[in-house]
């Protein structure tokens, strides 16, 4: 494990005889069979980027990294629209839809397999021919980690980082930790300048639409309200509704 939890420390000193604590460090550079590119590009067109990689070049299968849920969403929904086989994993699918995504993934079934950080951990495909970085994590450590995917046993793979204008503090960062400058690409006949796939709705644009909603649902209940007659004159119409029923004199008997 990555972290030793306290607990587990605390019940291996009472339950074990001279327990000893191996502590291996993370490699320092990815593995010499890997094969790095960065891609400089626009943050909003990955996505397009990626669907036109996935289209031109030979990519047996990828994991793909985003930063946070909602893009791991909209992006596996944007390359299934355009007829990729796509399937993601991250913490708000349960463990049932991550484990068959993994394994429809490892099968070949899903091309694409969409990931955070948090939820890739333990993942271990063979043969995984690319890596994509679709955001830079934050940290050069996760970015050995997660190029550190493909190439594993001795074989050879490539690990590609999509690098927008706001992400190159972060590039710098993983430059420095793995000691040389990575090599930078363009994809042949790619347009920049075209239209992109927004990924992440703006929060004013969210904060809108909320309350255009919330506004919707209050005029539909005041519509209904209004169609409605009071409470009073409700009761009021069901008792003139009501059939008088006629008293039954018994004849006295004498």
């Amino acid at each position: 494990s990555a972290t030793m939890p306290a607990p587990i420390l605390e019940l291996s000193g009472q339950m074990l005889r001279d327990p000893v604590h191996l502590n291996a460090e993370r490699p320092a550079a990815p593995a010499t069979g890997i094969q790095q590119a960065v891609y400089p590009v626009r943050q909003d067109l990955k996505s397009k980027l990626l669907l036109e990689m996935l289209q031109r070049e030979e990519i047996k299968n990828v994991l793909v990294f985003t930063r946070t849920k909602h893009r791991a969403n909209r992006l596996a929904s944007f390359l299934d629209r355009h007829g990729i086989s796509v399937d993601r994993i991250h913490g708000n699918r349960s463990q049932a839809q991550r484990t068959k995504a993994l394994a429809a993934f490892k099968k070949g079934e899903s091309r694409v397999l969409v990931a955070t950080d948090i939820a890739a951990r333990g993942i271990d495909v063979e043969a995984l021919s690319h890596v994509v970085n679709f955001d830079v994590p934050n940290v050069p450590e996760d970015y050995i980690h997660r190029v550190g995917r493909t190439a594993r046993a001795g074989a050879t793979g490539e690990a590609y980082t999509f690098v927008s204008p706001q992400e190159q503090g972060e590039l710098k960062a993983i430059e420095r930790a793995v000691g040389k400058p990575i090599e930078r690409r363009v994809l042949d006949g790619f347009d920049l300048k075209a239209a992109g796939e927004v990924l992440e709705i703006p929060l004013a644009e969210r904060i809108a639409a909320i309350r255009a909603r919330r506004g919707e649902e209050r005029a539909r209940a005041r519509a209904k309200a209004e169609r409605q007659p009071p409470a009073t004159e409700r009761a009021n119409a069901s008792a003139t509704s009501r059939p008088r029923r006629r008293r039954r004199r018994s004849a006295a008997v004498r």
